[in-house]
């Protein structure tokens, strides 16, 4: 009994610092429920991993998306921009960082995580990183790098890099 205590223990500590990363090579694994399928431009009720609520709309899809400076999408890839419009509703101050919480759905079957880039489509907004007082609103651009052969099919948000109970998604026609 006490093996299988600490084995379950082991396995426990390994799933939370793997939760804690930033990183999204993989997705792990996420909650199973959505708040509801959206289409661009509809808006979802979120809560941050802390709880406090907000709403976040995908508010545009630009595809193909222009990179500033001298950057180039790898060979057979181009750029994507997912810009979203988020309203703390909330009495308390919500940060995060979109970059961490956005991926896309590709009609390969394969989920893209942001490429860390920096966009013209992205300019005039806080880039990725948001930080709402109380009943404030703000813009956040993800660029993400996609086959050029493989459409963008669904946008998620998943709230603390996927540490909150529930995320969005979003249909792209």
């Amino acid at each position: 009994m006490r093996k299988i205590k600490m084995v379950v223990g082991a396995v426990a500590v390994g799933a939370l610092i793997a939760s804690c990363s930033s990183a999204q090579a993989t997705l792990v694994n996420h909650p199973s429920g959505s708040s509801g399928v959206a289409h661009s431009g509809d808006t979802l009720a979120l809560l941050t991993g802390a709880g406090h609520k907000f709403s976040i709309e995908l508010s545009q899809v630009v595809d193909p998306a222009h990179a500033t400076g001298n950057a180039t999408p790898k060979h057979g890839r181009r750029f994507v921009a997912a810009l979203f419009m988020l309203t703390n509703n909330s009495g308390d101050g919500i940060a995060g960082d979109a970059n961490a919480d956005a991926d896309v759905i590709a009609s390969d079957g394969q989920t893209y995580s942001p490429a860390h880039i920096s966009l013209t489509e992205c300019s005039g907004t806080s880039g990725s990183a948001y930080h709402l007082a109380a009943g404030k609103s703000g813009t956040s651009c993800v660029a993400f790098e996609v086959p050029t052969s493989a459409t963008v099919q669904k946008v998620q948000f998943w709230p603390a890099a996927g540490g909150a109970s529930k995320y969005g998604e979003w249909l792209v026609p």
